[in-house]
């Protein structure tokens, strides 16, 4: 029996430091505004905002998760670059700063007058950022990494 031929899309992901990621795939997912969006091969031409959040790609059996914030995807048939202001691996994450930034923004962001819309606004993205990355560590971090944040999850609750 023939091998079945897969079709794959170059992934790059670029950020303002490094040529972070890039590999042909089978897929990636990408955090919107709007919700996560599905790319293969043979996509329609397409641009969308990224929104912080959770990228996976899919490599064959492998799949690979990353968290990116705010940027841009242009997505062709057969290439998705990915320019995101960061993106990090789950070991390359700083838990203890992610969480503290969390914490810190959260207080802040109650203290804030809503009608400050764009203090209100540089906040919430500060605090999307940070959940993005405590997300990533709570679904794809390894056992340490989950419990470092248990653990400071638990010292601020008492």
């Amino acid at each position: 029996m023939a091998e079945e031929k897969r079709h794959q899309t170059r992934v790059t992901i670029v950020t303002p430091y490094t040529n972070f990621f890039e590999s042909k795939a089978d897929s990636v997912t990408l955090p919107s505004q709007d919700g996560s969006v599905g790319i293969m091969a043979g996509h329609m031409p397409l641009v969308i905002a990224l929104f912080p959040g959770i990228c996976s790609i899919r490599i064959g059996d492998e799949t690979k998760y990353c968290v990116i914030t705010e940027g841009y995807a242009e997505i062709g048939q057969h290439m998705v670059l990915i320019v995101s202001n960061s993106a990090e691996w789950p070991e390359d994450i700083d838990i203890r700063r992610a969480y503290i930034s969390y914490k810190a923004n959260e207080d802040l962001l109650k203290q804030t007058d809503p009608k400050e819309l764009i203090k209100v606004g540089n906040i919430k993205e500060k605090l999307n950022r940070a959940n993005a990355r405590l997300h990533l560590i709570e679904l794809y971090g390894n056992e340490q990494q989950k419990a470092l944040l248990e653990s400071l999850r638990n010292d601020t609750a008492n």
